[in-house]
């Protein structure tokens, strides 16, 4: 798939928790992923809240697959930042980081190299950490406190996705957000206001909201419950408006991964109509 026409699901679109590594997976590499990398995360997750401590994915599938090329483009799109290797100016890996420089702020990337690496001149410019393998215990202390500077530098309200999603809000959709943005779900009955019907049917549409709906059979009659939730792209909106605070928007996605992802959520004092 083309980057250009890659959708991320929105219950992906970040995970905070997430690290992507993107680097060659020739043999002569793994020095350089179990000896500096990885002991570099679990350092810094050893300074880090349970809550705060990261996981990491290195995709092995080929490229030329598309379920391959597909988690490559997931990862990319959702992960806490991407670590770069670009030691021996790797194509795979520079196409990889090319596509993150053009979606992803640079705060959501982190890029090392060997010692005395001569990047290409057009990517001169580019800051990245050098590692020594005969000084590994340096390295990884280095790497781990850029992981924790990381991720504390890294705000999700300046995600590109949620900017350019509040950029597409109009007053109709800011009204409800600003009516219904202290719930993490609500309801909407068929008769309410068509601008409101409108407005919801928009953010629905936009990712921001997700119809969550259960049919019951009372008395031989079949009775449908539904309610609204908002997603996790639409509490990061929220969030990005000032409405909602970056501790409780931690507490939404956990709880709409955990319950509307993991189990599907089920609509609660949810409006009814007949079937």
């Amino acid at each position: 798939m083309y980057p250009f026409n890659y959708y991320l699901n929105e219950s992906l679109y970040y995970d905070r928790h997430k690290i992507f590594i993107a680097m060659p997976f020739d043999d002569k590499y793994e020095c350089i992923y179990g000896d500096i990398i990885i002991p570099a995360i679990n350092k810094a997750n050893d300074k880090l809240d349970s809550e705060d401590k990261f996981t990491w994915y290195r995709g092995k599938d080929p490229k030329y697959t598309r379920t391959g090329w597909l988690q490559i483009l997931e990862n990319l799109f959702s992960s806490h930042f991407i670590l770069g290797v670009l030691t021996d100016d790797n194509a795979n890996v520079y196409y990889e980081l090319g596509i993150a420089h053009a979606t992803q702020q640079i705060d959501r990337q982190i890029l090392i190299a060997e010692k005395g690496h001569k990047p290409k001149f057009d990517l001169k410019d580019l800051i990245y950490i050098e590692y020594d393998l005969s000084k590994k215990s340096n390295s990884i202390e280095e790497l781990s406190k850029s992981i924790i500077d990381t991720a504390k530098r890294f705000y999700i309200s300046n995600d590109r996705q949620i900017s350019n999603a509040t950029s597409k809000l109009s007053h109709y959709e800011f009204n409800i957000i600003l009516q219904f943005n202290s719930k993490t779900h609500f309801n909407i009955p068929n008769d309410s206001p068509a601008i409101l019907l409108d407005g919801v049917a928009h953010l629905c549409h936009a990712g921001l909201l997700r119809l969550s709906t259960k049919t019951k059979d009372i008395n031989g009659k079949k009775i449908i419950e539904f309610s609204y939730y908002w997603t996790n792209l639409g509490n990061a909106v929220i969030h990005k408006l000032d409405l909602l605070s970056y501790d409780d928007l931690v507490k939404r996605i956990k709880n709409y991964n955990k319950n509307f992802i993991d189990k599907g959520f089920q609509p609660n004092k949810a409006f009814a109509v007949d079937c």
